[in-house]
């Protein structure tokens, strides 16, 4: 190859990057654009407080970067109720990212959350050192909790701190009908139930359970539908590796915004984007493990997306029910 052509290469090369670069951007910038007015609620029965630890644990960076102490309690630790997983997310990250702007260094950001004494409502209480502005009417965050129904009140008469109050009701009779996800209502699914002690011959692989149940939705779904879950299961299997592949990276290549991508797969399998997710690379680990079985668990959490083995151990007893030692040692014969 002469000089002539390696710089031609170099040249092409760089535009393609460049030219995804700017996708990516664009697809960021609409997303971002997206008023919350476009958001249907979407109500499931869900782990609130799993959501709710797993949105501040995503803070955690941002806190440690502003040497902020940062506290999360929820009590009772775990407790189902309807909500919409995307807004509560969205909701909990608007508070604390606000709080973090606001508090200085070394300060202190607390959030807890309770339920009342029917389990009817959770109340979503944020205090911090700052002196953070309670959203306004013209704020997405305050949108979003009106959007589901909630209340939010301000308690500022502690000199030095500020405590917020959200208010949402958990219930399912608090919810209209066609604010109601039915899950039954669609034929897809992304096995996460598969019993401990199913023998090993019996496992599917990530593979063929894709291939399978979107054979069996071929015909009742819509081609438009169809070609969307084949793209997003795609997207997530070539990317299986990726630690870094969020929920904007995964608009993105879907051509979506993220609130789109949200509506489709709640629609279409009656998950979020982060189970979605999830469930397929639990599945590629129960397959590496029958594949290779050298591999240990970190070796495997890593290689399905995972940075951190022991929150790719919890990922994958909500999923398998189970601890990943104890099931991979079971379909490797190893009890």
């Amino acid at each position: 190859m002469t000089s002539y052509n390696i710089i031609l290469t170099g040249i092409a090369t760089l535009l393609a990057i460049y030219c995804l670069y700017l996708r990516r951007t664009i697809a960021r910038l609409k997303s971002d654009m997206q008023p919350v007015s476009e958001h249907r609620l979407m109500v499931s029965n869900n782990n609130i407080m799993d959501v709710i630890k797993k949105t501040a644990d995503h803070m955690r960076p941002q806190m440690e970067r502003h040497q902020i102490q940062f506290s999360v309690k929820c009590t009772p630790d775990s407790m189902m109720g309807w909500i919409d997983t995307y807004v509560v997310s969205q909701i909990v990250t608007g508070i604390l990212t606000a709080s973090a702007k606001n508090t200085e260094r070394t300060g202190s950001i607390q959030l807890s959350v309770t339920t009342s004494k029917f389990y009817d409502f959770i109340n979503i209480n944020l205090t911090d050192s700052g002196i953070t502005a309670p959203p306004s009417e013209t704020d997405d965050t305050l949108r979003l909790i009106h959007l589901h129904h909630g209340t939010l009140t301000t308690d500022d008469t502690v000199y030095g701190s500020c405590t917020i109050t959200i208010e949402l009701p958990i219930n399912k009779e608090a919810f209209e009908d066609y604010e109601l996800v039915q899950v039954n209502a669609s034929p897809f699914h992304i096995p996460g139930n598969i019993p401990v002690n199913e023998p090993i011959s019996l496992l599917p692989t990530t593979a063929a359970v894709t291939e399978e149940h979107l054979e069996e939705i071929k015909q009742e779904t819509p081609s438009a539908d169809h070609e969307f879950l084949q793209r997003a299961i795609r997207c997530i299997n070539e990317h299986m590796m990726d630690t870094d592949y969020d929920r904007d990276t995964f608009a993105s290549d879907m051509g979506c915004s993220v609130s789109t991508l949200y509506n489709k797969i709640r629609k279409l399998t009656g998950k979020s984007v982060t189970d979605f997710s999830r469930d397929i690379r639990i599945k590629k680990a129960c397959q590496l493990a029958k594949e290779d079985h050298d591999l240990r668990v970190s070796d495997i959490a890593y290689q399905v997306g995972f940075k951190d083995p022991k929150y790719f151990a919890t990922s994958f007893k909500r999923v398998m029910g189970t601890q990943p030692k104890e099931y991979f040692a079971e379909v490797r014969g190893e009890k």
